[in-house]
């Protein structure tokens, strides 16, 4: 190669380097996310959380009528509002009972001789019904934890399993009516 020759093929290098990376970036960009995995709800609640405009929580004596008034914000029985943390943690538990699905589904078969509150399901630590206008949409009780505590038992009105979901999602239920004002 001559003298000349060497001088210029770095910058050839160069500029062809660079002509390949922006044919690469242009022709290579993705159209419309055909890569990404699509979002699929897991829970045991299959209508859109955005579909709830009322919630029932049963926890021990304690009883709350929440109606939902926008997306992080809830109204009492009593026409006190719920918005801040509280009303996001609402919005999150309705969240949770449509994205995150049961660890494991028991059977009642698969539970012969169990009764419920072997689960902690008689009485339940809380129980929730969430509505779509006067639609019952769901209702679930949340009982005790399994042995080492990250679990929590689950039955759903009109199913005969029993669900073990990860304790967050009774959890929530459970944060939302401890911060709810007692009547």
């Amino acid at each position: 190669m001559s003298a000349p020759a060497r001088r210029w093929w770095p910058a050839v290098a160069g500029i062809a380097a660079i002509a390949f990376m922006v044919i690469m970036f242009v022709t290579g960009s993705e159209k419309d996310t055909q890569q990404l995995i699509k979002f699929e709800a897991k829970g045991v609640m299959q209508v859109p959380p955005e579909r709830i405009t009322r919630a029932r929580i049963d926890a021990g004596d304690r009883h709350f009528d929440l109606t939902r008034t926008g997306e992080h914000t809830w109204k009492l029985a009593n026409g006190e509002t719920v918005d801040g943390k509280l009303g996001a943690d609402a919005s999150m538990a309705v969240q949770f009972m449509n994205t995150s699905g049961p660890t494991r589904e028991m059977s009642r078969s698969e539970l012969s001789g169990a009764e419920l509150k072997d689960f902690g399901l008689e009485p339940p630590r809380v129980s929730i019904a969430l509505y779509d206008g006067a639609e019952r949409i769901l209702a679930a009780h949340f009982g005790a934890h399994n042995a080492d505590g990250l679990l929590q038992y689950m039955s759903v009105d009109g199913k005969d399993e029993i669900y073990m979901m990860s304790r967050f999602v009774g959890g929530q239920w459970e944060q939302v009516a401890s911060q709810l004002p007692v009547k």
